[in-house]
């Protein structure tokens, strides 16, 4: 009975312990031509035979109706075994989204001021974040900065190129992965053509 008990007491701390969340380093579309199919990296801790840290697919973000035209409202996301969606809250707003991953985080993201979608609010109820374009008439770089939590700071790899996406996470460990995604999804949402 002891063994059982001990057994039982490992299955159940073995699921109780979170895991250790991706630290994303680029995103980019999955094709050059198409900006509904996006390809998160992460790095892998090896080095590339030029020496440069090595990247491995961690994950993806898509549109969720791929078929149907003009439709922006739903995507989907997937990061190792942690999966949702992000739509817009009400179809005809563009200015509230929501993210709801499966394991039940709800991050809410609304533009921090009427029509203007280079400052968004991010949050998940316990932590406010604010996500703000490093200019407002070039969308070639995004960042959060914030006094308690770090900064997160999102970039494109070639100027005024939307499909690849550099990405320096300096954020407090418990910032949620669904806020980061929340944070990569406007950024290549409001950077990039719709097509």
């Amino acid at each position: 009975m002891k063994t059982f008990h001990t057994a039982l007491l490992f299955i159940l701390l073995a699921f109780a312990t979170p895991g250790k969340a991706q630290q994303f380093s680029t995103i980019s579309t999955r094709w050059s031509d198409s900006f509904v199919e996006w390809d998160l990296y992460a790095l892998t801790g090896d080095t590339t035979d030029e020496g440069f840290p090595d990247e491995a697919i961690a994950g993806e973000l898509r549109l969720r109706w791929l078929g149907v035209k003009d439709d922006f409202s739903e995507w989907e996301y997937r990061v190792g075994d942690e999966s949702g969606n992000i739509r817009a809250k009400f179809k005809d707003d563009p200015t509230y989204w929501e993210l709801r991953s499966f394991s039940g985080s709800i991050i809410s993201m609304r533009t921090a001021w009427s029509n203007d979608f280079t400052e968004w609010r991010v949050t998940d109820n316990a932590t406010t974040l604010i996500l703000r374009s490093r200019w407002k008439n070039q969308l070639d770089e995004w960042l959060v900065d914030d006094r308690n939590y770090g900064k997160y700071h999102i970039y494109t790899l070639r100027q005024q190129d939307p499909r690849d996406w550099g990405i320096d996470d300096n954020l407090d460990p418990g910032v949620s992965q669904p806020m980061k995604i929340a944070f990569i999804f406007l950024t290549v949402f409001h950077s990039s053509p719709r097509m």
